[in-house]
């Protein structure tokens, strides 16, 4: 295939109706689909890394994050080019979040991160590295602390350029604090170090999983006062990568997060769903009974979906990613195979296919996106009801 390449060539201007024109055409392809295969079919989608644009467009990360103006342009830029060279069941749509990185909210408790042009965040050293001392972490001010003046600097931004370019199309959302108190812990703790607090100083461990809990439910209570909002909201969502046995063993986990998660459920409301890119089979029970309020689970690539589906209670839809190596370079024989295995799943349940967090894994920037769209053409046939 050859690349469509027009929403590098569009004057500014011309971007949000250009960017209406394709989410119009991405809906008119998601109904007919609807048509021929069922309005429950299983939805099959994808999305870029966010480390495969700099390559494609040719732009400094750190300039995306500081220049909400660029900001701006580059994502209505991506969004027109992804929908004119993908054939999935995703849709751009109009909303926008400020943004440092994915690992913004660490920056509240005193973690210093630097972006390399290409968008890879470089962790300073934290002194909760140096000494089990929970005086180490920063009590964040919430328009002060971290990133935070620079989210609400983009916040506004964003929403004046919605409304002097786009006719207040685009919607500007401040994120929320969704992340779990185990990324965080071990992130600025160290890995090491942890799985030597879990046998020397449990205590400690203890503590700090608590105290990272309540930072953010004070952070989402402080969000939901600042813009108006309920708190708590009828249901909120996890994620904690760092769920990833076997580096987080099933006593590890049913000791020392399963209370921390406890602990967001009677603040914050029902969970919903819930992320790790770890295996979740030795965990899921602890953990659907820690969150029975869940109704989808993120199923990384890592999992064997046929196990998870016999342990987990069918009403619970799954989002199933499959690994990016696996969309872009492998067989169509190992395609089949898996998406067999799927279809069986969803025989079962409600399920939905991502090919994950797409890269420039071959050089030649086309072959990328042929193969993504080669499988998500496949899936859909071989998944279709």
């Amino acid at each position: 295939m050859e690349l469509n390449r027009q929403a590098m060539q569009l004057a500014r201007t011309q971007l949000p109706t250009a960017l209406a024109e394709r989410i119009e055409r991405r809906q008119e392809e998601i109904e007919a689909r609807d048509r021929q295969w069922g309005a429950d079919r299983v939805r099959v989608y994808s999305y870029m890394e966010n480390l495969g644009w700099p390559p494609l467009f040719g732009f400094d990360f750190n300039r995306f994050y500081s220049d909400p103006d660029f900001m701006f342009e580059q994502e209505l830029r991506q969004r027109i080019f992804w929908l004119d060279n993908t054939v999935g069941d995703d849709q751009a749509g109009w909303g926008m979040a400020p943004t440092t990185g994915f690992y913004w909210d660490i920056t509240l408790f005193g973690q210093h991160i630097t972006t390399t042009p290409g968008g890879v965040p470089e962790f300073q050293p934290h002194p909760l590295a140096q000494a089990r001392d929970l005086k180490a972490l920063d009590r964040f001010r919430f328009h002060d602390s971290g990133d935070m003046p620079l989210l609400r600097r983009q916040f506004d931004a964003l929403q004046r350029l919605s409304a002097d370019e786009a006719g207040g199309r685009v919607t500007v959302e401040f994120p929320r604090f969704t992340r779990g108190p185990l990324d965080i812990f071990v992130q600025l703790r160290g890995y090491e170090r942890f799985v030597e607090d879990v046998t020397e100083a449990p205590a400690f461990v203890h503590a700090a999983l608590a105290l990272l809990v309540d930072e953010r439910t004070r952070f989402n209570r402080e969000r939901a006062a600042w813009l108006g909002e309920a708190f708590p909201p009828a249901a909120t969502f996890v994620a904690d990568d760092w769920i990833n046995p076997p580096f987080i063993s099933p006593a590890i986990f049913r000791t020392f997060v399963i209370p921390a998660y406890r602990r967001i459920q009677d603040a914050e409301g029902r969970v919903e769903g819930f992320h790790t890119c770890g295996p979740l089979g030795a965990l899921v029970g602890d953990l659907l009974a820690a969150f029975p309020g869940i109704g989808t689970l993120d199923v990384s690539g890592w999992n064997d979906v046929a196990a998870l589906d016999q342990a987990v209670d069918p009403a619970i839809a799954f989002h199933c990613q499959v690994r990016n190596v696996t969309v872009l370079a492998g067989p169509e024989s190992e395609h089949r195979q898996l998406l067999a295995g799927l279809r069986q799943v969803a025989g079962r349940r409600r399920l939905a296919v991502g090919a994950q967090s797409i890269v420039m894994l071959h050089q030649n920037l086309a072959e990328n996106f042929c193969r993504l769209n080669h499988f998500i053409e496949l899936a859909r046939v071989l998944l279709a009801r």
